[in-house]
Order: structure tokens, then C-alpha cells, then sequence
């Protein structure tokens, strides 16, 4: 299976070290945050960290960064939010929930926060669980909780950046090491918290920080609930990562890659080019996609395309010449080759899609040059902006075969697929698509 938990952790590890991003000279520096800051509170500045940060960027103490634990003054009988531990969630889901209680009950020896603080766990196995949370939408704007709490404030700071520092992996292993106490009520030590060296990014850098970590954890939030739900079925697993890629689930769409509908005018054009030197053969014209065809939903710099408007589909019959002689060559769309008349010769990387029987609407990659047999179908398609393997994914999703003559004998038609719609990503993002399949489908294993 796919250790998104691991995953997770050198994410933040990037993050906090400046290299999920890059930096911009326009953005400042961290030493505008901190000017700010030490208008009210003077900060020490800290020359080495335990690993390098980018230039813009500085250590500094967390207790000198932030208010820990401040108070906060309400009337009595304000409305509150009470929130215990088993209100708080785990992991790297930042999400609680709260009971109501007048201030003079919800504050009564119990942690103090507003709207904007960052609260973490301090005893095990709270801590190490990474119970945390933002504090918002507070009634009031205000709430008390469990004294197991620990609370950051700092108004200059971006709050979700606070919160993910406090996720990081290094941060988690500099309290555990601290802990004291009892078994099974150790707790951080509160000197190792408030010494403990933040990577401050300038403000503009965090919030670009905060934007991909989320990107990315969106994305692997995604793949731990296909993993749940398919935990036993490793196959069907891998189609539903497939199912997510070619909806946009699993990538980013990134402004600079532009967008669908500005590949599809230049398929067109080279479409039209081809046909006028007679290289490609004119097809029928298709209808416009209706909203009642759309079988799921993609991001908006994608287009939904009909797919005799990409692809174009020949069976191996007489794709050349008869007197080849098979060799070593794989075989599509058969068992044999008894008669070269009936097949095709075709170079590597050539995509099939059976045609015929058990292997209807079947879509391959032939790893070598092949033997193509008038029971498959050649494709041919855009080189330059469709990328094959993207393709491939995709048409394997379609499930082709589904679309035959509803005989004893199914067969495949380009009457029936044509007519298929298409979700069409930006080139960039097909080829990105691909890098991440590659990188996770070989993960869906058993451990």
C-alpha cells in the first residue's frame, strides 16, 4: 500500500526547509515579519539552525515568535466553545468540533484560545498523534478546552503555516524526546517548546507554502480514502487511482500549463492540415457534448471532447506488406497469424485496442515492434499534444468494450466510440498525470 503518512512528513520537511517553493526577491524577507513583532516584544536573533534555510528566510525561538498560552478576558456569562481531547482530531486533519458553555464554565481552569491560535497536544499520545487544531469559528470567538493544551498566538504569523510547523516531523521528535512523567501521562517539557527553532518564511513565501503542502495533501487525502475502501481489492484500487487521475484528483492544475481548450484549437488546426494533404481521411462531423453525457466533473482548464475528435482508429488489415514474416514479434488481436493479409506491422509504443471476442475493447502499449491482426485496432492520435500513456490510462477507464454490437460475438466499432467523451487535460498536466501513476500504482501492493 502507499505510505502517505511518510509522504506527508517530507512534505513538511521541503516546506520548512524552502525547497517546495521557490523564493521570490519581491516578497521581502522574514526580517519584515520580525520588525513588526519586535515593535512589541524584542526578539534575539538565532544564527544556526539544525539545517540550512534560504536566505531570506531566519531561526528564531518560539517563545520568542509567539504569545504561549495567553489570556483572554470575557464576561461570564458570554457564550463559548468547550473543547475536550476526543473533540479533537488526529493526524494531519486539522478539523474539531465543540460544546457550547458560558465562558465562566468553559474557561474555569481550562485552556484558554480565540479564533486565529494554534493548539496542540501536549501529553501522550496526544503529542505524537498530532492532535492540533486552528482555532475558528468559535462562538464569539472565543472557547476553553482541555489543560492538555498548548497555545500559539501570533497575529504577524499565517496561522495555517503555524499549524503545519507544528505537524512537522521534527517538531513531533524534539517533544517526544522531552517527555517526563508517568507512563501513559508523560508530558513535553515546556522549556523544550518555547526553545524549540521556527523556519520563518516571509509572509508572502507562507502563503505559497501553505497553498502546495494543502495541493498535495488534498491530493493524498484522496488516495487514503480509495486505500480504505479498496484496502482488499488491489486491482480494483489501481482503477479507482486511474478513475482519480483522469478527473484531475491527483494533480495540480498549474496556470502556466494554459489550458484544454487552447490544445484542442491546435489539434484541430493540425487535424485540418492533414486531412487537406490527404494524409488522414475526413471523418463525419460529431454533435456537442451534452451536460447529460458528462460522467463526472473536471477541473475548469480541462475540456470534455469527443473522442473521434482526437483519435483515429484502422484495423490491422493490410497495414503492410503481406510478405512479412512474424519472427519473434508479438501478436494482437489473435492467438496466431495464419494469413499476413490479415495483419499489420507496427512499430513500438503503438497503442491497440481490441476489437474482437474476449479482448473487446482491451487497450495496450506494445512494448516492441508487433504483429497487429485485423481483430484489434491501430490508434493514431496527435503525437505532439496528447501523450500516449495518458491515452492509454484514459481509454482503459472508457472501458471500450462496453460500447459493442451487443452480439454473441461483441465487436468494437468506431461508430460506437467515436462519439465517446473525452476528458482533455493540458498537455503538461497529461504528462504529470502519467508521473504520478507511475509513481504510485507500483505502491498498490501488499505489505
Amino acid at each position: 500500500m502507499i505510505d502517505t503518512f511518510t509522504i506527508r512528513c517530507n512534505i513538511l520537511h521541503l516546506a520548512f526547509s524552502g525547497k517546495l517553493t521557490n523564493q521570490i526577491k519581491e516578497e521581502g524577507t522574514a526580517k519584515d515579519i520580525l520588525d513588526l513583532i519586535s515593535n512589541r516584544k524584542p526578539l534575539v536573533s538565532v544564527e544556526d539552525g539544525p539545517y540550512t534555510l534560504p536566505d531570506s528566510w531566519a531561526w528564531v525561538r518560539l517563545k520568542d515568535l509567539y504569545k504561549i498560552n495567553p489570556r483572554i478576558i470575557a464576561d461570564n456569562d458570554t457564550e463559548a466553545a468547550f473543547i475536550p481531547m476526543e473533540r479533537i482530531s488526529g493526524g494531519f486533519d486539522r478539523s474539531f468540533t465543540f460544546e457550547i458553555q458560558k465562558w465562566e464554565k468553559a474557561s474555569k481552569n481550562h485552556t484558554k484560545f480565540e479564533d486565529g491560535d494554534i493548539a496542540f497536544a501536549k501529553i501522550t499520545p496526544c503529542f505524537e498523534n498530532r492532535k492540533s487544531f486552528i482555532a475558528q469559528d468559535l462562538p464569539n470567538g472565543i472557547g476553553g478546552g482541555t489543560t492538555e493544551l498548548i497555545i500559539l498566538r501570533q497575529k504577524e504569523m499565517l496561522p495555517q503555516y503555524t499549524y503545519y510547523l507544528v505537524l512537522d516531523q521534527r517538531f513531533i521528535s524534539t517533544g517526544t524526546a522531552s517527555y517526563k512523567g508517568v507512563v501513559g501521562q508523560q508530558r513535553v517539557q515546556s522549556d523544550v517548546i518555547k526553545n524549540y527553532l521556527v523556519p520563518v518564511a516571509p509572509y508572502s513565501e507562507q502563503k505559497r507554502i501553505v497553498k502546495k503542502i494543502e495541493q498535495v495533501f488534498s491530493i493524498l487525502d484522496t488516495i487514503d480514502e480509495l486505500q480504505a475502501q479498496y484496502a482488499d481489492n488491489l486491482t480494483a484500487l489501481k482503477s479507482k487511482l486511474i478513475d482519480a487521475a483522469i478527473q484531475g484528483k491527483l494533480t495540480e492544475q498549474l496556470p502556466e500549463d494554459g489550458t484544454a481548450e487552447e490544445l484542442y484549437q491546435q489539434i484541430q488546426e493540425e487535424k485540418q492540415k492533414l486531412i487537406k494533404e490527404g494524409k488522414i481521411k475526413k471523418q463525419k462531423p460529431l454533435p456537442e457534448i451534452t451536460d447529460d453525457e458528462i460522467p463526472f466533473d473536471i477541473p475548469e482548464n480541462w475540456k470534455w471532447v469527443r473522442l473521434g475528435k482526437l483519435i483515429s482508429i484502422e484495423s490491422g488489415r493490410g497495414l503492410t506488406a503481406s510478405n512479412m514474416n512474424p519472427g519473434d514479434f508479438p501478436v494482437y488481436g489473435g492467438n496466431g497469424i495464419a494469413g499476413y493479409h490479415n495483419c499489420g506491422f507496427v512499430p513500438s509504443k503503438t497503442i491497440v485496442i481490441g476489437r474482437v471476442g474476449y479482448y473487446c475493447g482491451s487497450v495496450h502499449i506494445t512494448e516492441k515492434e508487433s504483429w497487429v491482426t485485423d481483430n484489434a485496432f491501430v490508434t493514431s492520435y496527435p503525437e505532439k499534444h496528447i501523450d500516449k500513456y495518458y491515452l492509454a490510462y484514459t481509454l482503459q477507464h472508457m472501458k471500450l468494450g462496453q460500447n459493442n454490437n451487443g452480439a454473441a460475438q461483441p465487436v468494437v466499432s468506431g461508430k460506437k466510440i467515436y462519439p465517446l467523451a473525452f476528458p482533455l487535460p493540458p498537455l503538461a498536466e497529461q504528462k504529470r498525470i502519467v508521473q504520478k501513476l507511475e509513481e504510485i500504482l507500483p505502491l498498490c501492493k501488499k505489505q
